[in-house]
């Protein structure tokens, strides 16, 4: 009769420890997002069996909202412009781009291949989320990162 109550307090044990399993990002960490955004985010996140998926993190705070979306698929859903900037180095066909939606709305976006999987990393009303291009091309550094290409790097290095 023991065993059969510490059994069944095992398994009732093992089921409330796995429901209470917080959703996680593969690609990017609570504690990056924070970083970026400046402040304590939520997560949602939709992985799939096969490591695709999204991951949006939000922070709200007096004037608006920011946030960070990730965005991993099996097909290329051609985010950017034909004409956007090519980057090197962040796997195959990486591009960014500027996207508006609104006045108020400003979207960064880079977007590239992993072998046969597709990524894309936005940031949301992020101010300096790009480096500007700099008015004396000579003051230009070339390995200086951008936020968003920081993130990207990330993201790229968890699909490998």
């Amino acid at each position: 009769m023991a065993r059969i109550v510490v059994l069944l307090f095992i398994l009732i044990a093992t089921g409330a420890a796995s429901g209470q399993t917080p959703t996680l990002c593969p690609w990017a960490s609570v504690g990056t997002a924070e970083r970026l955004l400046g402040g304590e985010v939520s997560l949602s996140a939709h992985v799939e069996a096969n490591g695709t998926g999204s991951c949006s993190f939000t922070r709200k705070d007096g004037d608006g909202a920011s946030a960070i979306e990730i965005l991993v698929s099996g097909t290329d859903t051609r985010p950017c412009p034909q004409d956007s900037v090519k980057l090197k180095a962040l796997g195959n066909e990486a591009v960014q781009c500027r996207l508006s939606t609104s006045a108020s709305q400003k979207s960064d976006r880079i977007a590239g291949r992993i072998r046969r999987v597709f990524f894309v990393v936005t940031l949301t009303n992020i101010p300096g989320a790009t480096n500007p291009e700099p008015s004396d091309p000579r003051l230009a550094d070339a390995y200086a990162a951008s936020p968003l290409e920081r993130l990207a790097e990330q993201v790229v290095g968890n699909l490998y």
